[in-house]
């Protein structure tokens, strides 16, 4: 993965899920990429799709 954090840009869900440390992280939530990346994008359209949607304050 790049060195995101120091170029001021987040990385790519492609990027994450290609990430070597992620691979155990999955296994060990019984998740596989494409179940992840599903996940994430429906999430995602989910949110994008809600206008009155408002974060939650942060405690």
């Amino acid at each position: 993965m790049r060195n995101w954090k120091s170029a001021g840009v987040e990385p790519s869900i492609d990027e994450l899920l290609g990430d070597e440390i992620m691979v155990p992280v999955m296994r060990s939530a019984g998740l596989c990429v494409g179940d992840l990346r599903a996940l994430v994008t429906e999430t995602a359209e989910r949110l994008n799709s809600e206008s009155d949607w408002v974060r939650p304050p942060i405690d």
